[in-house]
């Protein structure tokens, strides 16, 4: 990105740069929007350089424009999967480099310039990009007010890669001051937690076809909006669906109409309880339904490391950190909680990001937020 960063000539300093770990990801951001208060952040056009198994540039369906453009009082809107884009929304973030592990494909490798804005009839905040990962949340909007457009640069970091290889891959993503370091501990190891949901009957497989939906064969403005008036329409239907699974635990009371995804849910339900009884268990229909909703596009990655695979990784991670600028503070994400990052990996997996970090800037001692934020 070659503009310059509105502010960034009258940026203060950190006497030694932050580390801040989180254990959801989203409570990250809140860190980033306090060293942009603090004028440690430019107002706009931020990089984020984002290691992570997972994009995490979805967006809430329901979150308005005005509110990702409020500052701060967006925070306890988001979630783990939907933190970046309201930022670049709100113009805080121009540009995520998303460094992806060999395993997590969610988007091609390459550079793209994306407009994020309003809905011109909903008000929603929605983004032009026809790529699968926004088309199968019906994130599409032809028509967007209040836009900004911010970057997008994907590229795949490998085990132990040569040095050569490590500095082009730098050259190529041309990393500059300043900009925040953000890394998610599942980048090294990756957990997927729906898979343990019902995995006697291979609940994760089942929700495939009920969830999955088919790309527009042409990229033309008339047939992307009708497809994705056609995704919108089935992932409400599908809320509904699980909404009342919830609250009444069948469908027999549901007042909806009988479609063919009705029936597929009603199948879907009966083969869950029927084992659900047998393990004497409750469904959770709301984790089988968030569930479902990652199985459009094959579903989320998966994939153990071993701690050989894990300290390479960290050797081709401390490579490329040593050829770029220093960042103005660094987020972490254990993502232990929720299964990304697998529970007997992540103690090691962050001791040894934190000392290569220590190892390569002068920092403080890193403030372990999710120690303190239940305290």
């Amino acid at each position: 990105m070659d503009e310059v960063p509105i502010g960034v000539t009258n940026l203060k300093r950190f006497k030694k740069m932050p580390i801040y770990v989180v254990e959801e990801h989203n409570d990250a951001l809140q860190f980033i929007y306090a060293a942009i208060g603090g004028k440690k952040l430019p107002m706009e056009g931020t990089t984020l350089l984002h290691f992570d198994a997972h994009p995490d540039m979805l967006i809430d369906r329901k979150l308005k424009g005005e509110d990702a453009r409020s500052g701060r009082k967006v925070l306890p809107l988001l979630q783990i999967e939907n933190w970046i884009v309201p930022a670049a929304a709100a113009g805080y973030i121009g540009r995520v480099v998303w460094l992806r592990p060999p395993w997590a494909k969610q988007f091609s490798d390459g550079t793209r310039a994306i407009q994020v804005g309003d809905d011109a009839h909903t008000g929603l905040l929605r983004v032009d990009s026809k790529e699968p990962y926004y088309m199968s949340d019906a994130l599409y909007s032809s028509n967007l007010v209040n836009s900004r457009k911010f970057e997008l640069t994907v590229a795949e970091l490998s085990a132990a890669e040569e040095i050569n290889k490590i500095e082009d891959l730098a050259s190529s993503l041309n990393i500059s001051q300043p900009y925040v370091l953000d890394i998610d501990l599942d980048f090294f190891s990756t957990g997927n937690p729906f898979l343990s949901l019902f995995q006697s009957i291979n609940l994760y497989d089942r929700l495939e076809p009920i969830f999955s939906f088919k790309l527009p064969e042409n990229d033309d403005v008339e047939t992307i909006e009708k497809v994705n008036e056609s995704r919108e329409q089935q992932i409400e239907e599908l809320e509904n669906l699980f909404q009342h699974l919830e609250e009444y635990g069948d469908l027999t009371e549901y007042n909806g109409i009988r479609s063919d995804l009705f029936h597929k849910v009603s199948d879907l339900v009966s083969v869950v309880s029927t084992e659900a009884e047998r393990l004497n268990v409750t469904p959770d229909w709301w984790a089988i339904y968030a569930g479902g909703c990652t199985r459009d596009q094959g579903g989320l990655p998966y994939h153990i490391s071993s701690e050989e695979e894990i300290r390479n990784l960290i050797k081709s991670f401390s490579k490329l950190l040593r050829t770029l600028p220093t960042p103005v503070l660094v987020t972490v994400s254990r993502s232990t909680d929720d299964g990304y990052c697998p529970p007997d990996q992540v103690d090691l997996i962050q001791s040894l990001v934190l000392q290569t970090l220590q190892n390569m800037y002068e920092t403080d001692d890193p403030y372990l937020y999710y120690l303190n934020v239940n305290t």
